[in-house]
């Protein structure tokens, strides 16, 4: 399987994903060092819900309400490292939590690639373009706490959907993944959207779907419940006393409010348009200089960083899944394109994680039976592009530094 051509790219595209990986994460973490979720973390393990306060909390992700400091997403990646930092202190890389989420992702994705009748080679490229030709890639090496929380979300819907793909469907174990992904974001409720769609095409039960709501609603009372002895609130998650975002993103908040439809343009924009930014050997002239390009902050168009994605515009087919898709896409989308945080210090436009997963399974009828030349092509197009520039967030480009 990997010794014919299509293997042995494979292969090397794998190896210079791993190689790079490693180069992002250390230049990464000379810029970001979060460790926010391993605070919380030991907060847990001395009974604690609240942070003690402390000068490198990062800003846009704490809450202050009644004089203490929480974290506004849900507690799910600081239960998972509680082990690690009860034995390795708060020291530990919780960036281990965006490294689960690559593997993770990468195995669901194979999983369901499969299911949908592609060849193991092929399945293993639509794997390596899931992890490395999409935003995950960098939300998961940058040691940003919100980065690595959006991440952690991704592979728990993708193995909801590989149970439900299963031979022997367990719905209860499906609505339980799905409701450790809304202990990472509570938005991620609304990939709900997708189960109910096809219990009304009647793909699913009324029994299956109750059995699949229990895990879901049980784990929103937890979340209530932790909301409640935080903020005296069930429905607040801490967004609304929110220590405020760092310029520009506070104008955007100033000017037009937490979610408004005056920021849909600007969203569609960065997630759709937005290019990358030029290097210029002048400031006043506009003459390229070497390596050309630099991510921009604002986000930068799905087709820059996954031109697989195009197959969507110019081949797309469907499949008996492609309602649902489409649906749950959209659902879950309408939140994140009106809200007033466009994701500025992005590499693409992160916040569309939480449809990628749908976005993933509207796009496979499209390169099936088995994946073209020119798909093979977009995929590692992507890899290469993602790889090289992630770190140009910095303006720093350790690969052309190794020559």
């Amino acid at each position: 399987m990997l010794t014919n051509g299509r293997g042995l790219l494979f292969i090397f595209l794998f190896l210079f994903v791993a190689i790079s990986s490693v180069l992002i994460f250390v230049t990464a973490a000379k810029f970001n060092w979060d460790i926010s979720l391993n605070l919380l973390a030991s907060q847990f393990l001395k009974g604690h819900i609240s942070l003690e306060p402390n000068t490198s909390l990062p800003v846009g992700d704490i809450s202050i309400y009644s004089g203490k400091y929480y974290l506004y997403f849900g507690p799910l990646a600081s239960l998972i490292l509680i082990p690690f930092v009860a034995i390795f202190g708060i020291s530990f890389p919780q960036a281990t939590i965006g490294i689960l989420s690559l593997v993770l992702s990468f195995f669901a994705v194979y999983y369901i690639s499969r299911k949908f009748s592609f060849s193991q080679i092929d399945s293993l490229y639509l794997s390596l373009f899931f992890i490395a030709s999409t935003v995950l890639l960098s939300n998961s090496l940058i040691n940003i706490t919100s980065y690595l929380v959006e991440s952690l979300g991704v592979p728990l819907v993708l193995i909801s959907l590989v149970l439900y793909f299963s031979k022997n469907r367990r719905s209860f174990l499906i609505g339980v993944f799905l409701g450790l992904a809304v202990m990472t974001r509570v938005t991620l409720i609304l990939a709900l959207t997708f189960f109910i769609v096809e219990f009304v095409k009647k793909r699913m039960t009324q029994k299956d779907l109750i059995k699949l709501l229990i895990p879901v609603i049980f784990t929103c009372l937890i979340l209530g419940t932790y909301n409640y002895l935080r903020f005296n609130n069930l429905l607040e998650s801490g967004y609304n006393y929110h220590m405020g975002d760092p310029y520009p993103l506070s104008k955007n908040f100033e000017g037009f409010g937490r979610t408004n439809i005056a920021h849909i343009p600007a969203n569609l924009y960065a997630f759709f348009l937005k290019p990358p930014v030029p290097i210029l050997e002048y400031k006043d002239g506009f003459v390229f200089k070497f390596p050309y390009l630099k991510a921009d902050p604002w986000g930068m168009a799905i087709w820059i960083t996954s031109p697989l994605f195009l197959y969507l515009v110019f081949k797309f087919r469907q499949s008996k899944y492609t309602i649902s898709a489409f649906i749950a896409t959209i659902i879950i989308a309408i939140p994140i394109f009106t809200y007033y945080s466009i994701g500025f210090a992005q590499f693409g436009y992160r916040y569309a994680l939480d449809f990628l997963p749908f976005l993933f399974l509207l796009l496979l009828p499209s390169l099936l039976p088995k994946l073209s030349k020119t798909a093979i092509t977009l995929i590692a197009v992507g890899v290469v592009f993602n790889c090289l520039y992630i770190t140009s967030l910095w303006n720093v480009y350790p690969h052309f530094g190794i020559f």
